[in-house]
Formats: structure tokens, sequence, C-alpha cells
């Protein structure tokens, strides 16, 4: 069984790979649904990354904050962003 120290260097190493700072274009075309439930759940998992087996826990502040910015621009462009945000006052 893995320790946590060596969980944390394979996710650290992964992270700081030659290229993994590298832009990428994605050209996605997905139904409104499937944007809005991709959001939802990535966002969900935002909020649990406070896990320390998390990947995003040892990410940067800044890839988290990068991939707010990516869902915030799916949602805009499917034309969902408030009605993401009045499905997140409900819950």
């Amino acid at each position: 069984m893995e320790t946590k120290i060596e969980i944390r260097m394979l996710f650290e190493t992964l992270l700081s790979s030659p290229g993994m700072t590298d832009q990428v274009k994605l050209e996605l075309k997905v139904s409104r649904q499937t944007a809005l439930l991709l959001t939802t759940a990535v966002k969900a998992g935002l909020s649990a990354a406070k896990n320390e087996n998390s990947l995003l826990s040892f990410a940067e502040a800044s890839a988290s904050a990068e991939l707010n910015g990516v869902l915030d621009a799916i949602l805009e462009k499917a034309g969902l962003t408030q009605t993401s945000k009045k499905l997140a006052a409900l819950g």
C-alpha cells in the first residue's frame, strides 16, 4: 500500500512535468445539459478538494482559479451563467 508521502510525490511530479503548463486548444461541442452537468460536477469536486489525497490539493492556488475561469467560460458560452447561479443558490 502506498503512503501519503509517495502519493504526494507522484502528484507533484505529474504537475511539474515538462509541458504541463503549456496552453492547449480544446474544441468541444456538447449539449447545454452536458455543459451544466460538467461544470456542476467539477465545481463540486473543487469544493471537496480539501481532501489531502486530491490532485488539486497539490496544485498551486492559481490552478484552481484557472479551472474556475474555464468553467465560467463554458457556462457563458452555453448561455447558462444565470441558470447555474440560481441552481447554486437553491443548494
